[in-house]
């Protein structure tokens, strides 16, 4: 149970976590605003997602919380495409952050809250479900944090580098979503174009890590890959003339 935990809530935390350091980077002088904006919306997503589970799961003959998922990661892919598009607006390109950070918590609380609340019903009668938990918060907050310093530090020596690191971030939305669709039938699936789990494990720390900065997995289709190139390419070439202080 308590390894289950840490690794259910690092899974779905470190995504947020990552692109939340990451636009810190970008956001340093408006961080105030975009936590205002972050927080209230992530909560009242999550309390609508939450109390409407069941009605959302019922629809398009059982695929509807897929394809609410897919929804969010393409209006996450949206708000930062249009949060870079609007960076000579400080306040506007803020608000958009936020609210981009805020669709992706939709996703991954309303995960956490299906683990926690509903497959768990004792949920504070286990004291390693808490533990570990809080273990994986803490370790996601730690990641962030390191991974917040050095795009601080590589700034230094590499303009493109945040420019780099948030397109990653962005066109793994679009993979994620891609995915999905494919599980969904939705799009053909195309064929497998490498297996590499002998080589980086999915389920290891650094193939969590991976997953949650650019959306790896072990076998890639070619629909995911493609939709992965398009959105990293639309990103950076969007964020071309963004400037980060150092």
């Amino acid at each position: 149970m308590l390894i289950n935990t840490v690794v259910m809530f690092l899974q779905e935390l470190l995504p947020a976590l990552l692109l939340l350091s990451t636009l810190l980077v970008w956001q340093r002088r408006q961080v105030l605003l975009l936590l205002q904006t972050m927080l209230p919306a992530s909560f009242v997503g999550l309390l609508l997602i939450s109390s409407q589970f069941r009605e959302i799961s019922a629809i398009a003959d059982g695929v509807g919380l897929e394809l609410l998922y897919i929804s969010c990661y393409l209006l996450t892919f949206l708000l930062l495409v249009l949060s870079v598009a609007r960076q000579n607006n400080a306040v506007a390109a803020a608000r958009l952050a936020g609210l981009a950070i805020a669709s992706l918590l939709w996703v991954n609380g309303s995960n956490l809250v299906l683990f926690l609340f509903v497959y768990e019903r004792n949920l504070f009668a286990s004291p390693a479900l808490v533990l570990g938990a809080t273990l994986g918060l803490g370790i996601g907050l730690s990641v962030a944090v390191l991974w917040y310093q050095l795009q601080r530090e590589l700034l230094r020596h590499w303009r493109g580098f945040f420019q780099c690191s948030l397109a990653l971030l962005a066109a793994r939305q679009i993979s994620m979503a891609v995915m999905l669709l494919v599980q969904t039938d939705w799009l053909p699936s195309g064929p497998q174009l490498w297996n590499s789990q002998g080589l980086l494990s999915e389920q290891s720390e650094y193939g969590h890590f991976f997953n949650a900065l650019v959306g790896y997995e072990a076998t890639p289709t070619l629909v995911q890959l493609a939709g992965f190139a398009a959105g990293f390419l639309l990103l950076l070439w969007q964020s071309r003339t963004l400037e980060v202080q150092k």
